[in-house]
């Protein structure tokens, strides 16, 4: 595996790429500075690249430059999640979104995962996949397998509906409405709650 990891030359971002090194032994791993003048990195082939919050926020511009028209799947790592929509409107191959302060096996973790083809987020998965992220929900939905059905349903339960309100809405019993979220926190590895975010207005009993 070949990965670019995006950081500045400092302290924190050396840490970061040396725990990489650490992790992926074996793997190419190139460390990039976002304040260098040379590109050259930028434009070889990666399985993934990694953009250091503690680095790239001060350039959003030039990331977005440099990665926007980009197919590698990209892992962000931050400390909070409020650059999120940022970064998913300004980069189409965004993959992941992991806390910084996350231990290292879960960032190899993700890591893996995210070249695997899947995606990883620290925050709730409400702020991930609410509707104003668009493509991205439905790319999520896609890869889970979710059929049309659940993925209605999904949005009304993401929208603060209860199951009793969903079953009038859809015309089925709350018994199929509770089998159809069964499925999807099992086809999105989820649980009941992480669907309790800053979008719900109720919650089930």
């Amino acid at each position: 595996m070949k990965m670019l990891y995006v950081g500045i030359d400092n302290l924190s971002c050396n840490g970061m790429y040396y725990i990489l090194k650490q992790y992926f032994v074996k793997d190419d791993i190139v460390f990039a500075s976002i304040e260098s003048d040379g590109c050259t990195p930028f434009h070889d082939h990666y399985d993934i690249i990694i953009l250091d919050c503690e680095a790239v926020s001060p350039h959003l511009d030039t990331v977005s430059n440099m990665f926007s028209g980009t197919h590698i799947p990209v892992l962000v790592i931050a400390v909070e999640s409020n650059l999120l929509r940022t970064f998913q409107n300004e980069l189409p191959s965004l993959k992941g979104m992991i806390n910084r302060n996350v231990n290292a096996g879960f960032l190899a973790k993700a890591i893996e995962l995210i070249v695997g083809g899947g995606y990883c987020f620290s925050w709730n998965i409400s702020n991930c996949v609410a509707p104003a992220y668009g493509n991205m929900a439905d790319d999520i939905y896609e890869k889970a397998g979710l059929t049309r059905r659940e993925k209605e349903i999904l949005r009304l339960c993401l929208a603060g509906e209860t199951n009793k309100s969903i079953s009038h809405k859809l015309s089925r019993s709350e018994k199929t409405i509770s089998s159809h979220k069964s499925n999807i926190f099992k086809k999105l590895g989820i649980k009941s709650w992480q669907l309790k975010g800053p979008l719900s207005k109720k919650t089930d009993r």
